[in-house]
């Protein structure tokens, strides 16, 4: 004996409408997300060179450490009035670059969500760059620090801010769970932490933490 069932093909119709139009508005917030990150860098980037170059941004220059790529001149360099229109994000707190991988990324106070969209974030209470203790900096896998799968023991990542450069030499990298941790054991030398989830294609929020240790440079 065979039983029909029979399908409503307005309601199959009107779920496929639905997911269609769910997919589309995560993309749009996906798409939202990368141009405001992205504008942020860019934006907050002239920010801080307009600072270090004295306040002038005709004579900004770009604040790289030796062996980074030069960076073109934009159509904003050349028109210092638009830098009236973004102001300084008082949260920000530098550049952090790894010329080998090519990471050159902002960094702003803070690990929540709304800043780690924008940029790299530093772990309020962790000590800042150049300071004796751990110095703690924290980025998405799938954006800014996406890089970090290249990066070996050996390379050097330097901290940029007002105050100057502050190089940091890789020590150590392992991946840990998100509970084995440790940020809080006290540390009388200038080190620092950067962490991001792991695996890097892991597709969904990833399981484990990836950690590269480093200790600042002799000047």
């Amino acid at each position: 004996m065979r039983i029909r069932v029979k399908h409503d093909g307005r309601v199959v119709k009107l779920t496929a409408n639905l997911l269609i139009l769910a997919g589309i508005a995560s993309l749009l917030v996906f798409a939202w997300a990368m141009l405001d990150g992205a504008f942020y860098q860019y934006t907050q980037k002239l920010q801080f060179e307009t600072e270090v170059a004295g306040g002038d941004p005709r004579i900004a220059k770009e604040i790289s450490v030796p062996g980074a790529r030069p960076q073109p001149i934009s159509a904003f360099h050349l028109m210092p009035s638009l830098s009236k229109l973004v102001k300084r994000d008082p949260l920000l707190i530098g550049k952090l670059e790894a010329p080998r991988i090519g990471l050159n990324v902002m960094v702003r106070e803070g690990v929540d969500e709304g800043t780690l969209r924008l940029a790299a974030g530093h772990l309020p209470s962790t000590a800042l760059p150049g300071e004796p203790g751990n110095l703690v900096i924290l980025g998405h896998r799938d954006t800014f620090f996406r890089s970090l799968r290249e990066l070996e023991q050996g390379d050097v990542v330097t901290v940029s801010t007002a105050q100057g450069h502050f190089a940091y030499e890789i020590e150590s990298i392992q991946v840990v769970e998100p509970d084995g941790i440790d940020l809080t054991a006290p540390n009388s030398e200038a080190v620092a932490t950067f962490i991001t989830c792991f695996p890097f294609n892991y597709v969904g929020p990833a399981p484990r933490r990836f950690l590269a240790r480093a200790r600042l440079k002799e000047r």
